[in-house]
């Protein structure tokens, strides 16, 4: 399977240099012909995703493809709501948060508006850094499992200090009791 990424990127590069190259008129055509080749693509897509209506099982690992989720997102078939989408990003990151001391709540979901924020708390006071990529690995599931919509991570760091137990009254191992 090709690097998805790289993919987008050459196509956005590919585009660029055609507006710059051509003047508005051609551009608009050029525009025009993107856009039926994606409503005919969609359409093959919606198409796709009615037949398989019956076989929910299809229709649910047709959305957790790579692929082919993200082009169900671009044209709106998506099985999973938005949502549900974000829950399941969360629900992966979240063990490799807390490995890393940190929580990570959804502060604000909006369907309408398709926006997501999330707040990545780095417990203890720990390295800002470590912070960053754990924000930087929020956000990466995020826009993969929610590309249609608006993300904003932000790292809260909590600096409460952490009570620790201690001991008072033990005595050193290896200390007798008197009598």
């Amino acid at each position: 399977m090709p690097d998805l990424s790289a993919v987008a990127d050459r196509i956005e590069s590919l585009l660029d240099e055609l507006q710059s190259a051509t003047d508005e008129h051609v551009w608009a055509r050029v525009e025009e012909l993107v856009r039926l080749l994606t409503e005919v693509y969609g359409a093959g897509l919606a198409r796709t995703v009615e037949l398989a209506e019956g076989h929910p099982d299809l229709v649910a690992r047709l959305g957790r493809d790579e692929l082919v989720g993200s082009l169900l997102v671009l044209h709106d078939l998506h099985p999973d709501s938005l949502e549900h989408r974000v829950t399941r990003a969360i629900d992966s990151v979240a063990p490799r948060l807390r490995k890393g001391g940190a929580a990570i709540e959804v502060t604000s979901l909006d369907t309408r508006a398709a926006t997501v924020t999330v707040t990545v708390t780095a417990l203890g006071g720990g390295c800002g850094s470590t912070g960053q990529a754990l924000c930087d690995t929020v956000r990466q599931a995020l826009d993969d499992a929610a590309p249609d919509a608006a993300i904003d991570v932000t790292l809260s760091v909590d600096t409460t200090p952490t009570p620790t137990p201690v001991r008072l009254g033990r005595k050193p191992v290896g200390a007798t009791q008197g009598p």
